[in-house]
């Protein structure tokens, strides 16, 4: 749940569509940099506010991660 605490500020630095079949989906996968701040404790799965949208962790390393996003989620947020 988003408590409306910014942490930091993160970058978009990838937005690479995935399987762009009807049945894959249409959906995007992002990446966010300069974000180490708070991934010191990080695991696949969590869920990080994005502009208040909470989207599920798939990928990260020590200053980035990768969510996937579908189109309802771009349809129905600020994404």
């Amino acid at each position: 749940m988003f408590t409306g605490i910014v942490e930091i500020l993160g970058k978009v630095t990838s937005i690479v569509p995935l399987d762009s079949s009807e049945s894959g989906g249409q959906g995007f996968s992002i990446t966010i940099g300069n974000a180490a701040e708070i991934l010191g404790d990080c695991h696949l799965g969590d869920s990080i506010a994005v502009n208040g949208t909470c989207l599920t962790v798939t990928e990260f390393d020590k200053s980035s991660f990768k969510v996937g996003v579908a189109p309802e989620t771009l349809r129905k947020t600020n994404l």
